[in-house]
Order: structure tokens, then sequence, then C-alpha cells
């Protein structure tokens, strides 16, 4: 059986929700640079503002 009073307090401290988004961004963000250097390694584009 589910304890309902833990699952209030740990989702009443949003400190949860909060490292999981930001886990989630910095996943996404890595994600994204592999494809870029990817792409940029390959030839596909030339000219990207970060690198």
């Amino acid at each position: 059986m589910v304890d309902w009073n833990l699952v209030a307090k740990i989702a009443g401290g949003g400190y949860g929700i909060t490292f999981l988004v930001l886990i989630v961004i910095s996943l996404l963000t890595w994600g994204m640079s592999l494809i870029v250097l990817r792409l940029k390694n390959e030839g596909k584009i030339t000219f990207v503002w970060a690198l």
C-alpha cells in the first residue's frame, strides 16, 4: 500500500522535482551537444555560434 503521508511530504518539499528537472535539462543539453559536434565533424554544418 502507498503511504500517502510520505508522498505528500516528498512532493511538498519541491526539491525532488527541482533536481529531476535539472537532470532532464542537463541530459537534453548533453544530447544536443553530441548531435551538433557530430554534424560539425561530418561537415554537414559549417558554422555554429557556440563553437
